[in-house]
């Protein structure tokens, strides 16, 4: 498979499954309301070796998310990725009592930058082409998560699904659940029955994570007159054309009009 949209930081994976020790605590995983705050731009959109961040970015300081969480492209007929976050990602997690029980909310959010005063490539997309790996137009990941799947098998040939893993690791784990220590969230994160513990080989050595799928919640969708949500084959094709394009003819060749035509003739039959 290939890395997505251009990030640099992917790499092939061996996954082995350990005894999860997953209780009815927590049954579900969502995000906090924030706009974007799923954060996969920060993992699948940045620049190789993160020049987006500028020449500011030796006197940085790192952010909690670089010391050990990690995004997983996962697909059935696909081989697994694992993508590493920009140096500023802060990766949050907080536990709200809810009507239907204890739920785990998390918050990505860049933790040097505030919204106005973010590098150009991180303000500027997804609306406009030349921001971060994109030389025209084009949907963000998290907008092509949600989207209906003829059309995300169409364009990746598979559905694919995301999750973020987070490293078992004392120092990662006292920073990104504020209130508690490192070994009461070890002890959360082990009793949520909606997170798995995996041992992972990722050109390191074999180290244990926590992997929460990323919710899929349509509020947090970030959306403008150049980025709504998509809706549907021929809605994306007429905003994003040449994008769309690359990526058929990468996968189908010279079949990619034809596999285009016919999935929005089905599309239009529905």
């Amino acid at each position: 498979m290939s890395t997505n949209i251009g990030t640099a930081t992917a790499t092939s994976i061996e996954l082995m499954k350990t005894d999860s020790h997953a209780v009815d605590y927590g049954k579900n995983i969502d995000f906090a309301g924030d706009i974007c705050a799923d954060g996969i731009c920060c993992f699948m959109s940045i620049p190789r070796k993160q020049t987006h961040l500028g020449i500011l970015k030796p006197f940085l300081k790192r952010r909690n998310a670089s010391y050990g969480v990690k995004l997983l492209y996962t697909a059935l007929q696909a081989k697994d990725i694992v993508y590493n976050p920009c140096r500023c990602l802060d990766f949050y997690l907080k536990e709200v009592d809810t009507q239907d029980g204890s739920t785990v909310r998390v918050l990505l959010r860049c933790g040097i930058f505030g919204k106005k005063c973010r590098p150009a490539p991180c303000k500027e997309f997804p609306d406009k082409a030349d921001s971060f790996m994109y030389d025209i137009p084009a949907p963000c990941v998290y907008n092509e998560y949600l989207a209906p799947e003829n059309y995300v098998t169409l364009k990746h040939k598979h559905v694919f699904h995301l999750f973020y893993a987070i490293k078992d690791d004392r120092k990662l784990l006292g920073k990104i659940f504020p209130g508690y220590t490192a070994a009461e969230t070890r002890e959360k994160l082990n009793q949520c029955r909606a997170v798995v513990k995996i041992s992972a080989i990722w050109n390191e050595k074999p180290s244990e994570y926590f992997l929460l799928e990323v919710p899929r919640v349509d509020s947090i969708l970030y959306t403008s007159d150049k980025h709504p949500k998509i809706e549907g084959i021929k809605q994306a094709y007429q905003l994003w054309q040449g994008h769309i394009e690359s990526w058929l003819e990468k996968h189908y060749g010279s079949r990619w009009q034809d596999r285009l035509d016919r999935a929005i003739e089905q599309e239009d039959d529905r």
